[in-house]
């Protein structure tokens, strides 16, 4: 009677695979997501200070919402006011704040002609509609720029921000403009975590792609997004993407789809923002943008979740090489194992280092990667909890109503 088995697979040989697996999965997958992101950061290099003026200078409006910014919003409006341009106006948005909000821009108004107060009404939320689009729906129609400029009003802008932005935009023939912000950081998590967000978003929604004209992808900022308003109008507007958490990259992708042109560009020299002051802040507006951004679909983010998981691995792989060092396998001993894990946490470290540099903090979070890491998957779980229950607060605000592409043939 024959036998029949399987030879048992040598374990050299096995070892041999794993470390192959674990060469493609740490260094070599971090070698080219840093490849991306120089790559990506090329792409976006789109704003220089050269002095270029604004041909025909075209009227433009900058539109603020807010909603319980307190005395924060000052600073923004501020900044706003400030801009060294001469054919522009502001409106500023009371978004059914309960706090001095809407005192504060009534204030700021009587003391600047150049300023405007809408005030909307709590309750007067429409169904279907988040309340920044339904703020800026109800306002721009009384609007009177050839351009429109959207600020979220946790943002201080340059004084040279509009007409920088808007000479590229007025002399490359853009549609739609928006800029990276500078990310500025009060307190030890938002310095750690926040660029680590900004990073997921960027790497799992392919940002960068969004100045390639013959690529689908499209990305766009709210926190300054300057806007062509015939282009705008065409689209259909704030209408168009009502009910959508995201509106911003929404439009982006509405737009491009049509066949404007839209452009992403590095932005830190011009306007900085603080997003979130607590970590609970950020786990939530941080989950919700994941959330949005894919439409409530989860694989984006638990492909971030192994991304993340697997990176873990730099720091379990030494213990390893040193076990294998004592008890090497048929010449297979710890130096492999140590060479890898070393280009591993070199390759990590330098992304790194470039991540929290360029969202303006401290190079050295970059040497907390496990902390940060560990936060960030505890912000894709809070995300994962929204695609599973559909359920998102927003700004004091509670939806319950699902994220659905907007067919840019509708």
């Amino acid at each position: 009677m024959l036998n029949w088995y399987a030879p048992a697979v040598p374990a050299h040989v096995g070892e041999y695979i794993v470390y192959v697996l674990y060469v493609l999965l740490g260094p070599t997958a971090w070698t080219l997501f840093l490849i991306m992101m120089l790559r990506g950061r090329q792409r976006v290099s789109l704003l220089h200070r050269s002095g270029q003026s604004v041909s025909g200078s075209p009227r433009v409006t900058i539109l603020i919402p807010a909603k319980d910014e307190g005395e924060r919003i000052r600073a923004c409006i501020e900044s706003a006011l400030a801009q060294q341009y001469d054919n522009f106006s502001v409106i500023a948005i009371d978004d059914r704040s309960a706090d001095r909000t809407g005192a504060v821009m009534d204030e700021m108004a009587q003391a600047n002609s150049n300023l405007r107060v809408v005030h909307i009404a709590p309750g007067s939320l429409p169904p279907g509609w988040t309340g920044k689009c339904n703020a800026l729906h109800s306002t721009v129609q009384s609007a009177d720029g050839e351009w429109l400029l959207l600020v979220d009003s946790d943002v201080i802008l340059q004084p040279d921000a509009l007409p920088v932005t808007l000479a590229l935009a007025v002399d490359r023939g853009y549609d739609l403009l928006s800029l990276l912000p500078r990310v500025e950081s009060g307190g030890f998590w938002e310095g750690v975590l926040v660029p680590l967000c900004g990073m997921g978003i960027n790497a799992l929604y392919m940002t960068a792609l969004t100045n390639a004209d013959h690529r689908k992808a499209a990305f766009a900022n709210g926190q300054f997004l300057l806007l062509r308003r015939s282009a705008y109008e065409a689209m259909g507007g704030h209408e168009r993407v009502k009910g959508q958490f995201t509106e911003d990259i929404e439009m982006a992708r509405l737009m491009k789809s049509r066949g404007y042109r839209v452009r992403l560009a590095w932005g830190r020299d011009y306007f900085a923002v603080r997003m979130y002051s607590s970590l609970a802040g950020i786990v939530r507006g941080w989950g919700r943008n994941f959330y949005a951004a894919g439409y409530g679909s989860p694989w984006r983010i638990l492909l971030g979740c192994l991304f993340i998981l697997l990176s873990f691995s730099v720091y379990i792989v030494p213990f390893w090489g040193a076990y294998r060092a004592v008890h090497p396998i048929n010449r297979f001993g710890g130096n492999g194992w140590f060479a890898a894990a070393a280009f591993h946490f070199c390759v990590l470290t330098a992304a790194l280092v470039l991540i929290y540099a360029w969202s303006g903090n401290r190079k050295a979070y970059a040497l907390l990667f496990p902390l940060g890491a560990a936060m960030l998957l505890r912000v894709f779980a809070k995300s994962l909890a929204m695609c599973a229950t559909g359920k998102v607060e927003w700004r004091g605000t509670n939806y319950s109503h699902r994220v659905n592409a907007t067919s840019p043939l509708a």
